[in-house]
């Protein structure tokens, strides 16, 4: 009796665990496709920009945040030798 009923629990919970896998892959695919759509549609409006050949753009970053106070270390006059 005990033996049915685990019989019939490993028979539920791998079929469940076959559909899941089923609906996975097709919920992957789905994103996949999605998130591809999204990337071309990017590349094409940057590539549809009006830029003509030889422009140039310059686009600044923001700095690392990283200052130095000019009180710490040595200054070291440059000499050259000959």
């Amino acid at each position: 009796m005990v033996f049915m009923g685990f019989l019939k629990f490993l028979l539920i919970f791998f079929i469940v665990i076959y559909l899941l896998g089923i609906i996975g892959r097709f919920l992957l695919k789905y994103y996949v496709k999605k998130f591809q759509k999204n990337f071309e549609q990017q590349q094409s409006q940057y590539k549809n920009q009006n830029k003509q050949e030889g422009d140039i753009t310059i686009q600044k970053t923001q700095s690392s945040g990283k200052i130095i106070d000019k009180s710490e270390g040595d200054y070291i006059d440059y000499e050259e030798v000959k």
